[in-house]
């Protein structure tokens, strides 16, 4: 049984939105009007049941008024059965139902006796439909009166023929007229709805005409958009906004593409040549003749091949960990002078080698951070200071305000400008860097950026890389959005 309405509301849901929208405004108008057409039919029909009413009242108070005034004798006899349509009977009864006298069809009993002896004691009205005897419907209204010591019954009647004729004359005009304006403004309807979807339909055509490739034009395409603010213009608003994300979306992942095309061809280039090296190498010692000096020369520079290649492979994970948010941190208290003394110390060999000094200055308080990935990044700005810059270096550490703020600073000729247009590029290049992977400043800004902080670089009588970190991480020591390792 209740297939049909699900049935039902399939097929509706399968029309098209215009003529929903164009039955569910002619539903609405039928139940309005269909409402209005019973308010007419039973405000009229009120109107004349009291116009008949009136009528049978004052013709029950002129008879009466005869009853008072004459003698029974008086009152016309008759037991004739003719009733001619535009002729009402009147009676004067006793209460048990016998005629005294009668304009009509006095041997014609009009009440039952139930319905006599109501009318013994107040006025009744009954209605009397149309029967062999007699072949219209009339109402009837029965009075007691009181005459000469007894009590009578007046009963005076109409009939109802010409109200039913006029209630269903108005009912046929109801059926046409209501009936020709439910479709004459489901017609309107259907247009109306028309031109409230005339701006979807455009947004519709507009937006089957964009592609992927056309959202990457210099001049996108651009849906029409209602500059009023109703459902229709805030859903071209949403749409439009919803493109200029896809838009963003796909320059973003074109660049980060391109990014990574590059990147690849440079991570290639750079470990070809050690795994050139080291095939040159074994080569060479093996076309030597097996001298142990050569061998033993052969055997280091493989060794440090190899190293730069172990270096360069680490360097690549620990970013491309970083590109996908694993890069993770293990923080614990650190004091600031043992993290840049241990780093200082580090370098200081291959500083002294150049005749070149590390100086450390630090507040020596304490940072909530991962050691051993600040002591990477401390090592690679070290090794860019003492690889491309110049002059003594300087490594600080103190905290400002909620920040813990760490720098390196050398006294060369700082960075190029061509580089600081791009910062922490991926083996960019810059003036004066020679030999080097070109990926130690892209791995600072990448731990720096898993503890919380940010990296950036400066040319202060000479060149800086500041880093700055968060002296405490609010979630229980863990960086927002540091994943767990």
């Amino acid at each position: 049984m209740n297939r049909l309405p699900i049935r039902g509301r399939r097929a509706i849901e399968r029309l098209p939105i215009r003529w929903r929208l164009t039955l569910a405004f002619g539903l609405a108008l039928a139940v309005v009007l269909t409402a209005v057409g019973f308010f007419l039919q039973a405000r009229l029909r009120a109107e004349l049941d009291l116009g008949i009413q009136r009528d049978l009242r004052a013709r029950a108070g002129q008879l009466g008024g005869l009853l008072v005034r004459s003698s029974i004798e008086a009152l016309p006899q008759t037991t004739s059965a003719q009733l001619e349509p535009d002729e009402n009977i009147a009676q004067i009864l006793r209460p048990d139902g016998t005629v005294i006298a009668a304009s009509s069809y006095g041997d014609l009993a009009l009440l039952t006796p139930a319905q006599l002896a109501a009318a013994a004691l107040n006025e009744t009205i009954v209605d009397r439909p149309g029967d062999s005897a007699l072949d219209e419907s009339i109402r009837i209204l029965a009075q007691p009166v009181r005459a000469r010591g007894q009590l009578f019954l007046v009963l005076v009647s109409d009939s109802l023929d010409e109200r039913d004729e006029t209630l269903a004359s108005l009912l046929r005009l109801e059926l046409i007229g209501l009936g020709a304006a439910l479709l004459a403004s489901c017609a309107v309807g259907y247009l109306v709805a028309g031109l409230a979807l005339r701006p979807v339909e455009a947004l519709r055509r507009e937006a089957s005409r964009i592609s992927g490739e056309s959202l990457l034009d210099a001049e996108p395409a651009v849906l029409p958009v209602s500059g009023t603010d109703d459902e229709i213009g805030r859903l071209g608003t949403t749409l439009a906004a919803m493109l200029e994300r896809i838009r963003t979306a796909q320059r973003a992942q074109r660049d980060v593409l391109d990014r990574q095309r590059r990147f690849l061809a440079d991570a290639s280039h750079q470990l070809r040549t050690p795994l050139a090296i080291i095939k040159a190498e074994v080569e060479l010692a093996r076309a030597g003749g097996g001298q142990p000096d050569d061998l033993r020369a052969a055997l280091d520079s493989t060794g440090e091949e190899a190293e730069r290649l172990r270096q360069l492979t680490d360097q690549l994970l620990l970013l491309a960990a970083a590109d996908e948010q694993r890069l993770s941190v293990r923080t614990e208290q650190v004091r600031l002078d043992e993290l840049l003394d241990h780093a200082a110390e580090r370098a200081r060999p291959r500083a002294l080698r150049d005749g070149r000094t590390i100086t450390v200055r630090t507040d020596g308080s304490l940072l909530v951070a991962d050691p051993r990935r600040l002591e990477h990044a401390l090592g690679n700005l070290l090794d860019n200071a003492l690889l491309h810059g110049a002059g003594d270096i300087e490594l600080s550490g103190q905290h400002v305000g909620e920040i813990v703020r760490l720098q390196v600073r050398d006294h060369g000729n700082g960075f190029a400008a061509d580089y600081l247009s791009h910062p922490f590029e991926r083996f960019a290049g810059s003036a004066g860097i020679g030999r080097g992977s070109g990926l130690g400043l892209a791995i600072v800004q990448a731990i720096a950026e898993a503890h919380g902080g940010s990296a950036r670089l400066g040319n202060d009588d000479g060149g800086s890389v500041i880093m700055e970190l968060p002296a405490r991480y609010p979630s229980g020591g863990r960086p927002p959005g540091s994943p767990a390792r």
